[in-house]
């Protein structure tokens, strides 16, 4: 983690000393306390802010300069001298709720309480293949009645009756563990 001060900031981004203070008014500065406990601009979490809100062309903000900071950044007054403690104080809070964002991660992680992407992705894909297929059995199962309806709000009825049944199926076929077992595998139940 590198800490430069204000002044060296502005020599590393090869701006002025007024840029990196209209930066800290605008709440675009990161701060982090530096080892002899005052505040210091965080180089990479700063460097990566700017590059993402700065006009390249410009060099200013592309949003408002009255806009909130964003949730975990540290707004900073104008006076550091007057707040600094306080600011730090508010740093290490900001430390420690990552570090137990991070432990309650690792805890549901280890419970088995999250699901990996590739996991979830699977299931969704699985979840909606197998709801196409049950709509479209239902619909198939019925396309005689709807066909025969004399009257578009009957067709309509029975096209909602079908997708009804479909879902109540596929919530039973879901509780039954259907998106446990891998693609291959299908019991006789959803082969029927």
């Amino acid at each position: 983690m590198a800490l430069m001060t204000q002044a060296e900031f502005a020599a590393h981004r090869g701006v002025g000393k007024s840029a990196v203070s209209n930066w800290k008014k605008a709440g675009l500065l990161v701060f982090a306390e530096g080892p002899d406990g005052k505040l210091a601009v965080h180089v990479e979490r700063t460097d990566a802010k700017l590059n993402a809100r700065i006009d390249p062309t410009r060099g200013r903000p592309t949003t408002a300069i009255g806009e909130a900071p964003a949730i975990g950044e540290l707004p900073m007054e104008s006076d550091a001298a007057q707040t600094g403690g306080r600011n730090a104080a508010a740093v290490r809070v900001e430390v420690a709720e990552e570090e137990l964002v991070a432990r309650r991660m690792k805890n549901a992680e280890m419970a088995r309480q999250l699901v990996p992407l590739s996991e979830c992705e699977r299931r969704l894909a699985s979840l909606g293949r197998m709801a196409r297929e049950r709509v479209m059995a239902e619909l198939r199962g019925r396309a005689e009645r709807i066909a025969a309806a004399r009257e578009t709000r009957e067709a309509m009825l029975l096209m909602d009756e079908a997708c009804d049944a479909a879902f109540a199926a596929l919530a039973d076929a879901i509780e039954g563990g259907a998106l446990d077992r891998d693609e291959g595998e299908a019991p006789e139940a959803e082969a029927a």
